[in-house]
């Protein structure tokens, strides 16, 4: 029995899902009335800390499942029981390998910037509540949770299964930049300089772009790219500048 979770009642998933050839699955949702709408689903209302079955994935509005997406959950799940994380590809998008470290996934979700949003993993739920990330207004953060619930193996890729993704636009830009600094952040303190999924040169010219996306004064710019760790000492502070004015320049 899989739980997919609603962080809110959202008729295009609830559609979606009651075309699933699978039908062992339960609806985790708020409060709310949406039963009678749809007799053929399992629905309770809840979140995933709620959720006792072994494993759960987390459907955010822009997700929709395609009619597999259960059974073909189910069975990897049944065909190889150790992961704690598994990824079903997302519709238009470099699929994943069979096993994702997390330094492939660093390259492939953060580097390359294939999307892999929460709803394209599926976790196990003992997992998740154990090692979840949080931010500060106590919702997931994404990448960081996949991470830490995928320290013991890598993450397992589903077969067949796909994932359509098409979310709403932003409206602040800037605060979505500003996560993603954190989250290049808090990948340093996950890696360490030393087995750093890129080399300090590349780092830098990475960070330096997303940087250079701020909408700030320069001299706040470069306080920004002081602020990481890949940027300590004074040859590397000399290169995070250099890599900075190459951004700004582009």
């Amino acid at each position: 029995m899989i739980a997919i979770v609603l962080p809110q009642a959202d008729d295009r998933i609830l559609s979606a899902l009651t075309f699933q050839k699978c039908k062992k699955f339960k609806v985790y949702l708020p409060d709310g009335d949406v039963e009678e709408d749809y007799p053929s689903l399992d629905i309770c209302h809840g979140g995933w800390s709620e959720v006792q079955e072994p494993v759960l994935c987390i459907l955010e509005p822009g997700a929709v499942p395609d009619p597999n997406f259960v059974s073909s959950i189910g069975l990897m799940v049944k065909l190889f029981p150790k992961y704690d994380v598994y990824h079903v590809n997302v519709v238009g998008e470099k699929p994943f390998p069979r096993k994702a470290s997390a330094k492939k996934l660093f390259r492939l979700a953060i580097y390359e910037g294939v999307k892999a949003p929460l709803s394209s993993f599926v976790f196990r739920t003992e997992t998740l509540k154990s090692r979840a990330v949080y931010k500060a207004d106590g919702s997931l953060k994404v990448l960081p949770t996949v991470f830490s619930c995928s320290l013991k193996q890598p993450v397992r890729n589903v077969w067949r299964g796909k994932l359509q993704w098409e979310p709403s636009l932003p409206s602040d830009f800037t605060a979505v930049t500003r996560e993603r600094l954190d989250l290049l952040r808090w990948t340093e303190e996950f890696f360490g300089d030393d087995d750093y999924p890129l080399s300090v040169g590349d780092q830098l010219e990475f960070f330096a772009n997303e940087v250079a996306k701020l909408p700030l004064p320069e001299e706040e710019l470069k306080a920004q790219m002081d602020s990481f760790l890949v940027s300590q000492g004074p040859i590397r502070r000399v290169r995070a500048l250099n890599a900075l004015k190459n951004a700004l320049k582009v």
